[in-house]
C-alpha cells in the first residue's frame, strides 16, 4: 500500500514538471525543429575506415557532411551546428557535448561502412535501441524498490522516470527518422541496398535528442567505393537526408521550408 500511494503521488508530480528541468532535452513534436546537429565521423587522426583507392572515411563524411549543412541553410529556416567543419581530431565526449550545448533537436551523424567482407554493400541507417540502452539509467527493480524506501521516492525516482520517458521518446523519434531518410534514399538512389537497424551506438547514449546514424556506403566493396568518390552520389544522399528532414517538418509545424 506504501508503493502504491508513493506511486500516485509520484505521477501526479510528473504532470507538473518538464523533462527539461532536469537537464533533459523535450520533444519539439508539434513545435518545430530549431537545430539540427550534423557529426562527420571521425577526423584528424583518425581516419576511420579506407578504401583500396586510399579514400578515407573521415573526408567522404566531411563533405557529404558539408553538402547537407549547405542545403538545409538553403532549403530550411533552421540552425544548423557542425561538431566540425574540417580535418581535426574529436574526441566522442566534444561531440556529445557541442550536440547537448547547442541544444538540438535531431543528430545526424554521417560515416562509411567498412567490412572485411568485400561482398557487404548498400547503406545502413542506426537508430537508438531503446531497450538496451534504458538499462543503464534504470534501476533494477529490487534495487529502485529499496532505494525509494531510504528517500521517500525523491528525485532519484523522478530523474529516473524522466530518463526512461527520454529514452523512449529520443528512440521512436529517431526511428521515424530513419524510416523517412530510408523512404527517401531508395527513391533517389534505387539501386542501392538501404538497410535500417537499431543499435545502442555510443553517441546516441549520451546526447538529449533524437539521433540517427548513416553509414552511406561500404568502402570496402568495390562497387560502394567507386560510388563514394562519385561527387553526384554524395550529392544524391545528402538531398535524399534533407528531403527526410522535410517530410519530418510537417509533423514538427515550427520548422519552416524557405
Amino acid at each position: 500500500m506504501k508503493n502504491v500511494s508513493r506511486l500516485f503521488l509520484l505521477l501526479l508530480f510528473l504532470q507538473s514538471v518538464t523533462p527539461s528541468a532536469y537537464g533533459i532535452n523535450s520533444i519539439h513534436t508539434g513545435t518545430g525543429l530549431k537545430t539540427i546537429v550534423i557529426d562527420p565521423g571521425h577526423g584528424g587522426s583518425d581516419k576511420g575506415g579506407e578504401g583500396k583507392n586510399g579514400l578515407l572515411e573521415k573526408d567522404v563524411a566531411l563533405e557529404v557532411s558539408l553538402s547537407l549543412r549547405q542545403m538545409m541553410l538553403n532549403n530550411l529556416k533552421i540552425n544548423v551546428v557542425m561538431t566540425r567543419d574540417g580535418d581535426y581530431d574529436l574526441s566522442l565526449k566534444k561531440r556529445t557535448d557541442m550536440a547537448n550545448m547547442s541544444k538540438g533537436d535531431l543528430l545526424i551523424s554521417i560515416h562509411t561502412g567498412s567490412s572485411y567482407s568485400r561482398d557487404i554493400k548498400g547503406i545502413r541507417i542506426y537508430y537508438l535501441d531503446y531497450e538496451e540502452v534504458r538499462k543503464e539509467f534504470m534501476v533494477g527493480p529490487s534495487n529502485h524498490e529499496a532505494e525509494a524506501d531510504n528517500n521517500g521516492g525523491g528525485e532519484d525516482d523522478v530523474e529516473i522516470i524522466l530518463r526512461d520517458m527520454a529514452i523512449s521518446d529520443f528512440s521512436n523519434e529517431g526511428g521515424h527518422v530513419a524510416e523517412l531518410i530510408q523512404k527517401n534514399l531508395t527513391e533517389i538512389i534505387p539501386d542501392q541496398n538501404v538497410i535500417l537497424k537499431s543499435m545502442p551506438i555510443l553517441i546516441f547514449r549520451d546526447v538529449n535528442m533524437p539521433s540517427v546514424m548513416i553509414e552511406i556506403g561500404n568502402l570496402t566493396n568495390q562497387d560502394d567505393m567507386m560510388r563514394l568518390k562519385d561527387r553526384k552520389y554524395r550529392d544524391k544522399v545528402a538531398m535524399a537526408i534533407l528531403n527526410a528532414v522535410k517530410e519530418y517538418s510537417r509533423v514538427n509545424s515550427g520548422m519552416v521550408t524557405r
